[in-house]
């Protein structure tokens, strides 16, 4: 810190000390200019108790760097220099994971770690001598093999933000494009967001969960928020796992027929009491499908549309038509789930339904499109027969109208997959969106 006197000579013995293990001096150049000094180690013994990390048989390194010069700065070079190393890691060194530690006050130099991908992990206070001072620091780690949903990392955030709540046990159990599911202590899930919509998606959805733990009326379960962190740069909900076995078309094959027309009622019963709902309190949460898809073609037109080719303009166009024409989207709009899929009904054990998880897509929309899945033919659903059974059960529904809004959502998935790139900017869904055009103009 400034607190030393450095001579010539004293700096030159300091960054040419002897290393216990590997280690990499290197001077970071901007347009050949230097502008600061960085040093990548292999971990070794004294320094995994050092920074509390366990010692396995994992491949670690540390590293620290500085750009010295303050016109440098908040320019994305650093994070530039931090990704080479990671590659160079990767690919020289077969690397598992790096490791750093910066000091709390220092959020500048935490938010560029952040950016390149590296996640605090543990608080280690007191760490490191500064200017006289021990200073507070935190454990960062990036990891090459699940670095989106670092255990560890959650598990940090879990203790840091719910006073008194300690892990013992986290899994990953699932995850989707931009969240995390963990089942945690065998007895709560925990669910994390880390896309630029985070904010806005988890206050919705446990808007919805107390909504609706207020007003069904129904032994089926819900998710009940215990644990909520909501930010601009974290969402995190907590609640108590629903017990049960989630529905397959394998599960249900095996059923009688008694048991299947029991479960049917069972979803046809939820729906109808759920779509029932007087939603004036939640009126925020309105979808409209119709709208957002013609917002995302106008997307499609100011970025990729002109580098398309004939046949996926062509796909694109003729589906715009067919969403003009149609009149499914003048129907009764109501409280959905908006992801009412086999893998989010759960059973108990006499094959009745139980609970339904993961109303994260929910909102005030097209009462159609809570029969979407259930009317799908695939590995993963029972099938059409299915759907209409429960439609009948539901009634006072125009069944023909529910089919056609089904087939219009799949028809527009290859589409809505590109949009998805584009707002993420993840060329590899603009590339599956794109094929998956091709598939389907060429199937026959």
């Amino acid at each position: 810190g400034r607190d030393k006197k450095y001579t010539l000579e004293s700096l030159k013995k300091h960054y040419t000390e002897p290393w216990e293990d590997e280690v990499f001096r290197v001077i970071i150049e901007y347009n050949n200019v230097p502008i600061g000094y960085g040093q990548i180690y292999k971990m070794y013994d004294e320094l995994y108790t050092d920074y509390h990390y366990p010692k396995t048989d994992e491949i670690v390194y540390g590293m620290d760097q500085f750009i010295g010069e303050p016109n440098y700065w908040s320019k994305g070079i650093g994070t530039r220099y931090i990704k080479l190393i990671f590659e160079f890691l990767k690919k020289e060194r077969n690397a598992n994971a790096v490791i750093l530690d910066p000091h709390k006050n220092n959020p500048r130099a935490i938010r560029a770690y952040q950016k390149s991908g590296f996640r605090i992990i543990e608080d280690l206070p007191e760490h490191e001598l500064h200017e006289g001072k021990k200073e507070d620091c935190y454990l960062m780690e990036y990891r090459y093999d699940d670095n989106a949903t670092n255990v560890k990392a959650m598990k940090y955030l879990i203790e840091h933000y719910f006073d008194n709540f300690k892990v013992d046990s986290i899994e990953i159990i699932g995850s989707g494009y931009d969240s995390v599911a963990y089942l945690v202590n065998n007895e709560y899930i925990f669910k994390t967001k880390f896309s630029t919509n985070k904010k806005k998606g988890y206050a919705k959805e446990k808007a919805i969960y107390n909504f609706l733990n207020t007003n069904l009326e129904t032994n089926v379960k819900i998710p009940n928020i215990e644990y909520s962190y909501i930010s601009d740069e974290l969402s995190i909900l907590g609640y108590k796992e629903i017990k049960g076995t989630f529905l397959t078309p394998e599960i249900y094959s095996t059923m009688s027929e008694e048991e299947q027309n029991l479960l049917k009622r069972d979803i046809a019963s939820f729906l109808r009491q759920m779509h029932g709902l007087d939603y004036t309190d939640i009126s925020e949460c309105t979808i409209d499908n119709k709208q957002n898809v013609l917002e995302e073609y106008i997307l499609l037109r100011e970025t990729i549309y002109n580098d398309l080719t004939d046949i996926e303009k062509d796909y694109i166009e003729s589906f715009m038509e067919r969403l003009n024409a149609t009149t499914v989207f003048e129907g009764k709009k109501c409280l959905c789930h908006n992801d009412f899929s086999c893998n989010h009904l759960l059973l108990d054990g006499n094959n009745r339904l139980t609970g339904i998880i993961d109303f994260g897509d929910s909102g005030i929309i097209d009462e159609y499109c809570d029969f979407i899945y259930l009317l799908e033919d695939s590995e993963e659903e029972i099938g059409t027969n299915f759907g209409e059974d429960i439609l009948r059960m539901y009634g006072n529904i125009d069944i023909e109208k529910a089919k056609e809004y089904q087939d219009i959502v799949e028809e527009y998935y290859p589409i809505e997959t590109i949009v998805y790139g584009i707002k993420n900017i993840k060329q590899e869904f603009i590339e599956n969106g794109r094929k998956e055009i091709y598939k389907r103009t060429y199937k026959d």
